[in-house]
């Protein structure tokens, strides 16, 4: 089971997409299409480029990943889907053909299609047909064929192709549908679309400015920008996951509960249900590698928008709507919003809501205490505050709130009502001067 050598070779896209070429289909749990117009156009210009300086050496435009199991004649498109897309729309406008529902609409594929026909209907006749023949004969891609999903997926990891950028949450997609890969196609389709439904920013922010840095942090480590070598952190107990103790344990834990959770009786209202959500994902315990890591995915995502809002909004009652508007959307307060966010996520997540009225104003005054003792605030400063390290403000030296709350069982233990509102201010910035009085009034 391994890369099929007798298919490993550079192809030419006649050979690719032509008649006699083998079928290629698309899973329905790939990524929709999503090359904007100005990527398909510049694949255009490179390829026309190449037709006028070099005719008659090969262009090599990439790698096709491709996935053929033993008892099917098609092939499955593992990675490449965006150029394969991209090169059958440029081929079927220089052969004369139309694709009429992709004329007019404004998804990513149609204003693609639609910036290509431009950029054909401008080539002269005998240059139309120059640029046809080099593509189909010259224009290549390598084409990588395994017979081993597992093998296919690792190829997909190791590459970033031209276009959007794979980021470090697409590939989480990608080990996590390979965990379901008992799954039907169905299930598979529901938790990407799911999955898809999100904005890219949105999951960045998730993994990267919450997740990520509570996983550092409550452990005693320093947090940084969550990146291609921190993907273990969430791949969680999946199928290669050694039989060990540890691991059995948590597997059971994340097969009984919603079992156990069903017995108990459904929750009467959304309180109780995300407490029972709270359970089934817990921030301290390794991920349940496939559906179970989508839906801990969108159950951070709804948890983390959910409360950014709500916490400026009910939780700290006596910020006026221009406090709000400053305290949450204002540069100058970005690092103490997210650290109060990931605390209120961490905490909630530990400790449920019932005491969030009294703790979220002192989680406000430790996250945004910060603030006042600097007159330039950066990251580095913001790590070393979340690991109780560097700055002293009163009454909060050494208290790492994150690695706190991971070894304490009763929110009663924590601290908070040690942390005290800085007595100067570093800064002669009057939103700092106002945030230093709303921090003797809250709490």
């Amino acid at each position: 089971m391994a890369v099929l050598e007798h298919l490993l070779d550079f192809v030419s896209v006649d050979d690719l997409l032509g008649p006699h070429a083998p079928e290629l289909r698309i899973p329905d749990f790939q990524r929709p299409y999503s090359w904007t117009p100005r990527v398909a156009a510049q694949l255009f210009t490179d390829i026309a480029d190449a037709s006028k300086e070099r005719p008659d050496r090969p262009y090599i435009m990439g790698t096709l990943i491709l996935l053929h199991r033993e008892c099917e004649i098609h092939f499955e498109v593992v990675d490449g889907q965006q150029r394969l897309l991209t090169l059958h729309l440029l081929r079927t406008l220089l052969r004369g053909a139309r694709a009429e529902q992709l004329e007019q609409g404004g998804t990513a594929i149609q204003l693609a299609y639609q910036e290509l026909a431009r950029k054909v209907r401008g080539l002269a006749d005998g240059d139309k047909d120059r640029y046809r023949e080099f593509l189909g004969a010259k224009g290549q891609v390598l084409r990588i064929v395994t017979d081993d999903e597992d093998e296919a997926f690792q190829f997909f990891d190791s590459q970033n192709f031209r276009g959007k950028a794979l980021r470090p949450h697409d590939l989480l997609k990608a080990y996590h549908l390979r965990e379901m890969a008992d799954a039907t196609t169905a299930d598979q389709r529901a938790v990407v679309e799911q999955w898809e439904a999100a904005e890219e920013n949105d999951l960045d922010r998730l993994f990267g400015t919450y997740l990520a840095r509570i996983h550092q942090w409550s452990r005693n480590r320093p947090a940084h920008a969550f990146t291609m070598d921190d993907l273990d952190l969430f791949k969680g107990v999946g199928r290669a996951t050694r039989r060990l103790p540890g691991a059995e344990y948590h597997r059971a834990a994340k097969a009984v509960l919603p079992g156990l959770q069903a017995w108990a009786g459904p929750a009467t209202d959304e309180a109780a249900l995300r407490d029972l959500k709270r359970a089934q994902h817990q921030l301290d315990a390794p991920i349940a590698a496939g559906r179970s890591f989508f839906e801990y995915a969108a159950f951070m995502l709804a948890e983390s928008r959910r409360l950014d809002d709500e916490l400026f909004k009910n939780t700290l009652h006596g910020l006026s709507e221009q406090d709000q508007i400053i305290f949450r959307w204002g540069a100058r307060f970005r690092f103490c919003r997210e650290l109060f966010v990931a605390s209120a996520l961490y905490f909630t997540n530990k400790y449920s809501e019932a005491d969030l009225s009294e703790v979220g104003p002192r989680l406000f005054r430790w996250a945004y205490s910060l603030r006042l003792a600097y007159e330039r605030l950066g990251w580095r400063s913001t790590d070393n505050y979340a690991l109780g390290q560097g700055t002293e403000l009163a009454g909060v030296k050494g208290l790492n709130l994150f690695a706190t709350i991971r070894d304490s069982l009763d929110p009663s233990q924590l601290p908070l009502e040690n942390v005290v509102t800085p007595q100067t201010v570093k800064s002669r910035n009057g939103d700092d001067e106002r945030l230093a009085a709303v921090l003797r009034e809250v709490g």
